[in-house]
């Protein structure tokens, strides 16, 4: 079995033809296309095969269609089970997709000096980009997921190197509380 991962969580019906919606967990799943396989569960280990007949994205959701299922009675019996999918199948759809595995751990390093930052705690799926957090010696920062920011990412080693734009450091939460008695 590959890695699956969780990609979304099976919503309410559709219309009456077996569709159903449901939110995607990662704001870089574009595309599911016709025949990807997908695992329908409480669990990746504990679930049903079904393969996708239709994907449409909308915005934060999508709408979807799984071969064999062609009533709304089917898919309430799926309502709130995790949708799970192979990571690397989704990767050829779907190049700028990062698992949230992949990034949670990584040491963040100051492109410019080399020196550690902290480690990435939590990813944080945002409408107008993606956010980091890393914690730090002083607190938690949020790193913007952005071009401007994020200047090589090295999964394999869990190393991410960042550009310390002006004024990155200082939405670091928990940094100099002060007693204003």
């Amino acid at each position: 079995m590959g890695n699956y991962i969780l990609i979304g969580v099976v919503g309410n019906h559709y219309g009456f033809s077996g569709e159903f919606n449901f939110k995607i967990e990662y704001s870089e799943i574009r595309e599911l296309p016709q025949g990807f396989k997908v695992r329908v569960g409480y669990s990746a280990n504990f679930a049903e095969d079904f393969i996708i007949e239709r994907f449409e994205r909308k915005n934060s959701r999508a709408i979807a269609k799984f071969q064999g299922i062609n009533d709304k009675e089917s898919i309430l019996k799926h309502k709130e089970k995790g949708i799970f999918a192979d990571e690397d199948e989704i990767l050829k759809y779907n190049p700028k997709f990062i698992s949230t595995n992949k990034i949670i751990g990584c040491i963040v390093v100051d492109a410019a000096t080399g020196q550690k930052i902290g480690e990435i705690t939590e990813v944080w799926e945002l409408p107008a980009n993606n956010v980091w957090l890393a914690k730090t010696e002083v607190g938690d920062l949020p790193i913007p997921v952005i071009d401007e920011v994020i200047i090589e990412t090295d999964f394999e080693n869990k190393i991410v190197k960042i550009n310390v734009i002006d004024g990155l450091l200082d939405l670091t939460h928990g940094r100099g509380v002060v007693d204003e008695d």
